[in-house]
């Protein structure tokens, strides 16, 4: 048959054909492992389309061997075996930052993940500082904060798929405005 890849768990399955003349005996089939890093598990070795399992992942070459009592003949292929392996996402929550009140700030975090397990569930939250922090949409990675009174903040950027959580701080310093200073709010 064709060589194949496949994922850990999976099996590969395998279809294998062996014509015979018939003349001097029925013949007998066998696959197996001729190399590779690791041990296959066939399903039914002695049947020319059957599945093989393996313990890990690489390249493996199996052989069906066919023999009619006389002659011996065999013909290999290649099963490649990948492993995907749920890793912690990667979280960025962006450079350091410096406002000026009632300014807010705006954090540009961003969050990679294998996307092998879902749903990824992001999150923003104050780690420390003088007052308290108000985000517009504390699960997406890209957001403003606004504060209540000057200092400084370190705010966490948590992304978690379900298996692995991944953190990154990004510091916020809050100023108040200069004496003197007028402010207008045009949404009044």
């Amino acid at each position: 048959g064709p060589d194949q890849a496949v994922t850990l768990p999976n099996s590969a399955t395998l279809i294998g054909t062996v014509s015979d003349d018939g003349l001097v005996s029925p013949v007998v089939t066998t696959w197996s492992l001729t190399s590779g890093p690791g041990t296959v598990i066939f399903g039914d070795p002695s049947a020319t389309s059957t599945s093989a399992s393996f313990s890990t992942d690489g390249t493996f070459t199996l052989r069906l061997t066919a023999d009619d009592g006389e002659f011996v003949v065999v013909d290999e292929l290649t099963v490649t075996v990948s492993n995907l392996v749920n890793t912690a996402p990667t979280v960025d929550a962006g450079p350091d930052l410096g406002v000026v009140l009632p300014t807010p700030a705006s954090l540009a975090g961003s969050v990679i993940d294998d996307g092998l397990i879902a749903p990824l569930v992001n999150a923003w939250s104050q780690v420390s500082g003088p007052g308290t922090t108000t985000f517009a949409d504390p699960t997406a990675p890209t957001t403003t904060a606004t504060f209540d009174i000057e200092g400084t903040y370190i705010l966490r950027l948590t992304a978690d798929d379900g298996e692995f959580v991944g953190t990154d701080d990004v510091s916020v310093t809050v100023t108040s405005p200069p004496a003197g200073s007028i402010f207008y709010d045009f949404d009044s």
